[in-house]
């Protein structure tokens, strides 16, 4: 699809349909940059730059906040124990935002269950279970 410019005439139902494919594709991208991720950490990648930790690397190479380093890693190293979060993040179906939240509670015994209701309902909703599941 063209890029979206004023008076744009293309139908709300074209750009709704465009919205969702992108950030499917979004959620795919980021999914596969946190494998990447992982496993840049493991190999102690950022070592060769002469830094302390991949959040380091992360917020000097990828300009993020160091605090948004360390949870990409966190959530990165998460997700290698949690095969059905990970699928669904993979695919498109999980959002980068509900993946966080469910790395915070999820075990490999419950992750099924917690993935199902994530697919069902809003972020915000998923965000407040988890924060109860952690109490």
């Amino acid at each position: 699809m063209k890029p979206v410019t004023a008076p744009d005439l293309t139908p709300v139902e074209d750009l709704e349909r465009a919205i969702l494919h992108l950030c499917i594709g979004i959620n795919a991208a980021t999914s596969e940059l946190l494998v990447l991720i992982r496993v840049f950490d493991e190999r102690v990648g950022w070592l060769k730059w002469g830094l302390e930790n991949c959040a380091e690397w992360l917020a000097w190479r990828c300009d993020l906040s160091l605090a948004t380093a360390r949870e990409k890693g966190r959530v990165a190293h998460a997700l290698k124990l949690l095969p059905a979060v990970t699928a669904a993040f993979h695919t498109g179906a999980l959002s980068y935002s509900k993946v966080r939240e469910l790395t915070r509670v999820a075990t490999p015994e419950n992750e099924h269950e917690l993935v199902v209701f994530a697919l069902q309902h809003t972020t915000a909703f998923v965000t407040e279970r988890c924060r109860e599941r952690r109490k």
